[in-house]
């Protein structure tokens, strides 16, 4: 799939990420809205609790988004990360 464009509208340092596909480039609004993200990052006792919170304008948006592989998609993001900040020097 082609990554689409979009804007971060918030970035809190060790805490939280927040991006949009309804703003592109200049705080402009996009054409063709599909959804909006919030990752919530915490402390956690095993390393960090990692939180995927999205949001979509409807139904069918969320269920287009199922049937591009969201889940395993992410899922796999999930993993690969903890792979990498697992790894020891």
């Amino acid at each position: 799939m082609p990554h689409p464009s979009g804007c971060f509208l918030a970035v809190d340092e060790l805490e939280r990420i927040v991006f949009t596909n309804s703003l592109v480039g200049g705080w402009r609004p996009a054409e063709q809205p599909f959804m909006t993200a919030i990752i919530t990052l915490k402390d956690h006792p095993m390393g960090t609790d990692y939180v995927a919170h999205v949001m979509h304008k409807s139904n069918a948006d969320r269920n287009t988004h199922k049937g591009m592989g969201f889940y395993d998609g992410w899922g796999t993001v999930t993993e690969q990360l903890a792979k990498l900040v697992e790894r020891k020097p």
